[in-house]
């Protein structure tokens, strides 16, 4: 399963709720940034979708293992549920991942998970959970919407070409900072992710529109190549 599959398999998920979108928002037009929501995604689905302030009580963790759950699929119940107790980001991308399990891995039938915004880890994640990551970031971060936004943000058509005045713009005290920086710091996909100001506009940061973490968003602007190197 490649991640090209998995791309597609999200685009497909957001296509099919475009096209319900009359049937699952009746009273209201509706523009894409509503669209990649793990709850209507599961109401699509099939699947109840369950919010709680925390799921490790012993109706989700049998086991008493002690971890604390941030999210559940379980296809014997039908349902997925997140916890609310680990703030809206991790919420977020874990409903996502949630659904990510549940398009990729028909075989898993009762599985839980720690929190995880989708920010990089020092260890290794098994490929089933990398796979849902992945479907994650796709869903959450859909190709055509991040570079539309990017496009309208950075004044650029396509990739954005990095220079001394761009450094500048994004890192006023430290421009150097952002224009030496090596290509696979990805600082310069972090600081766009974050911005809040560009070319004297007050904007709202990617990674605060999309409603996810600054790393998780900076891995998406590189993975989506928008930013061009010299």
């Amino acid at each position: 399963m490649n991640d090209a599959y998995i791309e597609k398999a999200a685009t497909d998920l957001l296509m099919q709720i475009y096209r319900d979108r009359r049937y699952l928002w009746p009273d209201q037009d509706v523009i894409p940034m509503m669209m990649r929501s793990p709850s209507i995604a599961a109401l699509v689905c099939g699947y109840d979708f369950q919010v709680h302030s925390t799921l490790g009580d012993t109706q989700f963790n049998r086991h008493n293992t002690g971890t604390r759950i941030a999210g559940l699929i379980d296809r014997q119940s039908i349902k997925i549920a997140v916890a609310t107790e680990f703030g809206e980001k991790v919420q977020l991308f874990t409903g996502a991942h949630e659904i990510g399990h549940l398009v990729l891995h028909e075989n898993t039938v009762m599985h839980r998970d720690r929190a995880f915004d989708g920010s990089p880890l020092q260890i290794p994640r098994p490929p089933a959970e990398r796979q849902a990551d992945r479907f994650a970031a796709c869903f959450l971060m859909p190709q055509k919407l991040v570079r539309e936004r990017f496009e309208f943000m950075f004044c650029c058509s396509g990739q954005l070409r990095f220079s001394d005045v761009i450094a500048y713009h994004l890192d006023p005290i430290n421009p150097d900072r952002l224009l030496y920086a090596p290509k696979e710091s990805k600082e310069r996909e972090l600081a766009l992710a974050r911005c809040t100001r560009f070319n004297n506009r007050n904007l709202v940061s990617l990674a605060q529109q999309f409603g996810v973490s600054d790393s998780a968003m900076a891995i998406r602007i590189k993975e989506l190549d928008l930013v061009r190197w010299p």
